[in-house]
Protein backbone atom coordinates (compact mmCIF):
# COMPACT_ATOMS: atom_id res chain seq x y z
CA UNK A 1 0.00 0.00 0.00
CA UNK A 2 2.85 2.13 0.83
CA UNK A 3 4.48 1.31 -2.66
CA UNK A 4 1.11 2.31 -4.40
CA UNK A 5 1.07 6.13 -2.46
CA UNK A 6 4.49 6.68 -3.17
CA UNK A 7 4.24 6.18 -6.95
CA UNK A 8 0.74 8.23 -7.05
CA UNK A 9 2.76 11.15 -5.26
CA UNK A 10 5.74 10.61 -7.56
CA UNK A 11 3.13 10.25 -10.62
CA UNK A 12 1.53 13.95 -9.40
CA UNK A 13 4.81 15.55 -8.85
CA UNK A 14 5.87 14.55 -12.43
CA UNK A 15 2.15 15.30 -13.43
CA UNK A 16 2.38 19.10 -11.84
CA UNK A 17 5.76 19.52 -13.68
CA UNK A 18 4.79 18.50 -16.94
CA UNK A 19 1.59 21.43 -16.68
CA UNK A 20 4.14 24.46 -15.45
CA UNK A 21 6.78 23.15 -18.12
CA UNK A 22 3.99 24.01 -21.17
CA UNK A 23 2.39 26.83 -19.15
CA UNK A 24 6.02 28.62 -18.82
CA UNK A 25 6.22 27.91 -22.68
CA UNK A 26 3.23 29.05 -23.34
CA UNK A 27 4.20 32.43 -21.57
CA UNK A 28 7.53 32.54 -23.18
CA UNK A 29 6.11 31.81 -26.66
CA UNK A 30 3.72 34.96 -26.35
CA UNK A 31 6.10 37.43 -24.80
CA UNK A 32 8.74 36.39 -27.88
CA UNK A 33 5.68 37.65 -29.57
CA UNK A 34 5.17 40.67 -28.16
CA UNK A 35 8.65 41.48 -28.53
CA UNK A 36 8.73 41.09 -32.09
CA UNK A 37 5.33 42.88 -32.71
CA UNK A 38 7.54 45.86 -30.73
CA UNK A 39 10.51 45.10 -33.13
CA UNK A 40 8.34 45.36 -36.01
CA UNK A 41 7.29 48.77 -34.57
CA UNK A 42 10.87 50.24 -33.72
CA UNK A 43 11.63 48.57 -37.54
CA UNK A 44 9.02 50.29 -39.09
CA UNK A 45 9.25 54.22 -37.19
CA UNK A 46 13.12 53.90 -38.15
CA UNK A 47 12.33 53.35 -41.78
CA UNK A 48 9.70 56.21 -41.76
CA UNK A 49 11.73 58.16 -39.78
CA UNK A 50 9.13 59.08 -37.32
CA UNK A 51 10.61 60.60 -34.40
CA UNK A 52 7.60 60.38 -32.23
CA UNK A 53 7.04 57.09 -32.85
CA UNK A 54 10.25 55.88 -32.38
CA UNK A 55 10.63 57.57 -29.12
CA UNK A 56 7.23 56.33 -27.86
CA UNK A 57 9.32 53.32 -28.17
CA UNK A 58 11.85 53.92 -25.47
CA UNK A 59 10.97 53.80 -21.75
CA UNK A 60 10.70 57.04 -19.97
CA UNK A 61 13.35 56.12 -17.47
CA UNK A 62 16.21 58.77 -17.40
CA UNK A 63 18.35 56.41 -17.75
CA UNK A 64 17.62 54.68 -20.82
CA UNK A 65 20.49 54.59 -23.44
CA UNK A 66 20.42 54.37 -27.38
CA UNK A 67 24.29 53.05 -28.98
CA UNK A 68 24.63 53.77 -32.80
CA UNK A 69 27.43 52.03 -34.35
CA UNK A 70 29.11 54.95 -35.40
CA UNK A 71 32.18 56.74 -32.91
CA UNK A 72 29.94 59.01 -30.47
CA UNK A 73 26.33 58.20 -31.09
CA UNK A 74 26.10 57.28 -27.12
CA UNK A 75 22.56 58.85 -25.92
CA UNK A 76 20.91 58.93 -22.47
CA UNK A 77 18.15 59.80 -21.16
CA UNK A 78 14.95 60.82 -24.11
CA UNK A 79 16.11 64.42 -24.50
CA UNK A 80 19.37 63.35 -26.33
CA UNK A 81 17.88 60.50 -27.72
CA UNK A 82 15.77 62.86 -29.49
CA UNK A 83 18.40 65.10 -30.57
CA UNK A 84 20.26 62.12 -31.92
CA UNK A 85 17.44 60.29 -33.95
CA UNK A 86 16.37 63.75 -34.69
CA UNK A 87 19.77 64.15 -36.65
CA UNK A 88 19.39 60.78 -38.45
CA UNK A 89 16.59 60.89 -39.45
CA UNK A 90 16.95 64.38 -41.00
CA UNK A 91 18.78 62.55 -43.88
CA UNK A 92 17.71 59.03 -44.02
CA UNK A 93 15.16 56.21 -42.93
CA UNK A 94 16.58 53.36 -41.78
CA UNK A 95 15.60 49.50 -41.71
CA UNK A 96 16.66 46.09 -40.44
CA UNK A 97 16.72 42.88 -42.22
CA UNK A 98 16.25 40.74 -39.11
CA UNK A 99 17.79 37.37 -40.01
CA UNK A 100 18.50 35.71 -36.92
CA UNK A 101 16.60 37.42 -33.42
CA UNK A 102 17.17 35.77 -29.82
CA UNK A 103 14.72 36.74 -27.37
CA UNK A 104 14.95 35.76 -23.33
CA UNK A 105 12.92 37.25 -20.69
CA UNK A 106 12.49 36.96 -16.71
CA UNK A 107 9.37 38.64 -15.58
CA UNK A 108 9.26 42.44 -16.88
CA UNK A 109 12.51 42.22 -18.35
CA UNK A 110 13.54 40.92 -21.72
CA UNK A 111 17.25 40.83 -23.79
CA UNK A 112 17.21 40.97 -27.93
CA UNK A 113 19.92 40.04 -29.94
CA UNK A 114 19.50 40.25 -33.73
CA UNK A 115 21.44 39.92 -36.38
CA UNK A 116 21.43 40.51 -39.82
CA UNK A 117 21.71 43.89 -42.08
CA UNK A 118 20.88 47.48 -41.60
CA UNK A 119 19.11 49.37 -45.11
CA UNK A 120 19.49 53.14 -45.09
CA UNK A 121 17.81 54.92 -47.26
CA UNK A 122 18.83 58.37 -47.90
CA UNK A 123 16.17 60.95 -48.22
CA UNK A 124 18.52 62.47 -51.10
CA UNK A 125 18.16 59.03 -52.65
CA UNK A 126 20.17 56.05 -53.11
CA UNK A 127 20.27 53.23 -50.62
CA UNK A 128 23.35 51.57 -48.80
CA UNK A 129 23.25 48.08 -47.05
CA UNK A 130 25.63 47.22 -44.16
CA UNK A 131 25.52 43.74 -42.10
CA UNK A 132 24.54 45.07 -38.85
CA UNK A 133 23.73 43.54 -35.11
CA UNK A 134 21.58 45.13 -32.17
CA UNK A 135 21.25 44.06 -28.71
CA UNK A 136 19.10 45.57 -26.37
CA UNK A 137 17.10 45.32 -22.84
CA UNK A 138 13.59 46.13 -23.19
CA UNK A 139 11.17 46.55 -19.81
CA UNK A 140 7.75 46.05 -20.16
CA UNK A 141 5.56 48.75 -18.44
CA UNK A 142 1.77 49.09 -18.96
CA UNK A 143 1.49 46.21 -21.13
CA UNK A 144 4.08 47.48 -23.86
CA UNK A 145 7.24 46.56 -24.58
CA UNK A 146 9.82 49.57 -24.29
CA UNK A 147 13.65 50.12 -25.08
CA UNK A 148 16.07 50.77 -21.70
CA UNK A 149 19.00 50.04 -23.89
CA UNK A 150 19.45 50.00 -27.70
CA UNK A 151 23.52 49.00 -28.74
CA UNK A 152 23.86 48.87 -32.34
CA UNK A 153 27.04 47.89 -34.31
CA UNK A 154 28.88 47.08 -37.34
CA UNK A 155 30.59 43.63 -37.44
CA UNK A 156 34.23 43.95 -36.93
CA UNK A 157 35.65 43.62 -40.66
CA UNK A 158 32.20 44.20 -42.33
Amino acid sequence: MKKNNFFKAVLMILLSVSILSVSAQKSSDKVKSEIIRALEIWNNAAKTANLELALTLFDDSPDIMLVGSANGEVSKGKDQAKVWLSQIFGFAGFSWEMNRVDIDSNGKTAWIFMEGKMIVKFHAGGTKITPYRFTGIMVKKKGVWKWRLFDGSVPQGE
